[in-house]
């Protein structure tokens, strides 16, 4: 009875967490809705006519895709709402999983700031905070249409790169890796490939290599690429499904 292990004081209590149970549900809903249900009222807005008319001239005829190209071409990927719709709800989610002090975001769970904690302790909710994010990253590449296919949601991990490793890092990996894909189009897998790498040297230089998000982001943004070759499937993109 009067023996103490000492564990009590590496593990803290339930209630020295607070939950945002609101924000939470948000957070979870506008992360982990898988992208094809963005296709529910495509018919509603297929009537703008100002919509029509977007696309037909945002198609150039001098880059139509060749069948079984892989490639990704910026002009047709920046041309699909769904990917921009993409980027900021993994940015928003993310944010509001995670916190930010650059952008002054409370995290939906955290720690009661009025303890004092163990650093194991806070490396605790640190990974459930990622695991949270992760369930969100397969819920978007991975598909069952007859089968199990892979698709490389290449906004959606940009999003997470803003929030994971910050502004700076996240904007610049962005940048670089769409500017290298302009002058030299690569496929899905080798995108993802050059982001995960972008956003983890610009993290660990932004953020220091002490801070687990920018290793997290690194992993996660190659984790479609990786699932892919241990599969032997290639990455896909998403395409406007035509009937």
């Amino acid at each position: 009875m009067g023996f103490d292990s000492g564990e009590s004081h590496r593990k803290p209590a339930l209630s020295t967490v607070t939950i945002d149970y609101t924000f939470l549900g948000l957070a979870l809903l506008i992360l982990w809705f898988p992208r094809q249900w963005l296709r529910l009222g495509r018919n509603a807005t297929r009537r703008l006519r100002w919509l029509r008319r977007s696309r037909s001239r945002l198609r150039d005829q001098t880059q139509v895709r060749e069948p079984g190209d892989p490639r990704l071409f910026i002009s047709e990927e920046f041309s699909k709402p769904r990917n921009f719709i993409d980027f900021f709800r993994a940015l928003t989610g993310g944010l509001l999983i995670i916190g930010s002090s650059e952008w002054e975001i409370v995290a939906v769970i955290q720690y009661d700031a009025g303890r004092v904690l163990e650093e194991n302790a806070v490396d605790g909710i640190a990974y459930l905070r990622m695991a949270l994010l992760l369930v969100g990253v397969l819920i978007q590449f991975i598909r069952y249409e007859g089968r199990v296919s892979f698709y490389a949601p290449l906004f959606y991990i940009g999003g997470l790169g803003f929030a994971l490793c910050g502004f700076n890092a996240g904007l610049f990996a962005f940048l670089i890796g769409w500017t290298i894909n302009t002058a030299a189009p690569l496929s899905p897998a080798g995108f993802l490939s050059l982001y995960a790498l972008l956003i983890f040297m610009l993290g660990l230089l932004f953020r220091g290599v002490n801070d687990s998000y920018v290793l997290f982001a690194g992993v996660v943004s190659f984790l479609p690429v990786l699932v892919s070759l241990l599969a032997r499937r290639s990455l896909a993109i998403f395409t406007k499904r035509i009937k």
